[in-house]
């Protein structure tokens, strides 16, 4: 599983529509050049509003939405899947689609 404070947790869970007010204000602050997500996640900046989001509260309130997150980022993407075995296949190779009402051998054309 990712680590939950990685930069790119951090960024996502802070793009989110659940996102914590406190996460959303240390987005503010990176989108301002105050720090970095990446410093933010090692720990390498003291600004007060990095901080914040490793104070006890921040354990309770944003840890289980990085968890979630990070959960996301480590699942394989989702992708189509092959019909499998006994499934037909849509592929309409049997159908005639529009050859009946669209003869080109008609003088119209």
């Amino acid at each position: 599983m990712a680590e939950p404070m990685s930069a790119e947790v951090l960024r996502r869970a802070a793009a989110r529509r659940d996102a914590p007010e406190r996460l959303l204000r240390v987005a503010d602050a990176v989108l301002e050049g105050k720090f970095t997500w990446a410093e933010v996640a090692s720990g390498a900046t003291d600004h007060p509003l990095a901080v914040l989001l490793f104070t006890p509260k921040a354990h309770e309130t944003l840890w289980p939405l990085l968890q979630q997150v990070a959960a996301e980022l480590d699942a394989p993407p989702a992708c189509d899947q092959p019909p499998g075995a006994g499934e037909p296949e849509d592929d309409f190779s049997h159908a005639t689609v529009l050859r009946d009402s669209f003869d080109v051998t008609d003088e119209r054309w």
